[in-house]
């Protein structure tokens, strides 16, 4: 009997991120470990991480949503946040969004906080920002992708994950 961590699998977009619950468990019958689970959502870091805050317009709409999940007002966080945007079309992936977070917040704590960790950009119209929020047992990583097709940003995904591994040095 061997002894490994529970995985939670966190399904965000269409994609699965693995979420792992802090405690070790018993898997009964297991004679080897399971494998680990696949990032997904990799943060290969070619750049040392450059933690400048984004435009306001791409900020403003980012903190009301974390101010809005400090409250735990899950729903109306991300119906704020996501409206007008093709992700808050698909309410199927809403409803996913909100109960991955209730669960994430419930193994990790209630968020106690927040900050950016990485801002950089692609080219010139695609900006990837990662924030990482502190809970009570650990940090959850957070990954905003916007793009500017014209002139107005647009946020085309978002994900979170307990992976911080390969943000360490």
């Amino acid at each position: 009997m061997k002894i490994s961590k529970p995985v939670l699998l966190l399904v965000l977009c269409g994609l699965m991120f693995p979420l792992r619950a802090q405690d070790a468990g018993i898997i009964p019958g297991s004679q080897t470990a399971p494998a680990p689970p696949r990032n997904i959502m990799p943060v290969v870091l070619n750049h040392k991480p450059n933690a400048t805050n984004p435009p306001p317009e791409l900020a403003e709409p980012i903190d009301k949503f974390f101010k809005t999940l400090k409250t735990g007002d899950y729903p109306t966080a991300y119906e704020t946040f996501l409206s007008g945007t093709r992700l808050g079309a698909q309410k199927e992936k809403m409803s996913v969004f909100i109960s991955k977070t209730q669960e994430a917040f419930g193994i990790y704590g209630k968020l106690n906080d927040y900050e950016i960790f990485d801002n950089y950009s692609v080219g010139n119209n695609v900006v990837v920002l990662t924030y990482l929020t502190r809970h009570d047992l650990q940090p959850l990583r957070w990954r905003f992708i916007f793009y500017r097709p014209d002139k107005q940003w647009g946020l085309i995904n978002m994900g979170f994950d307990d992976v911080l591994l390969d943000m360490l040095d």
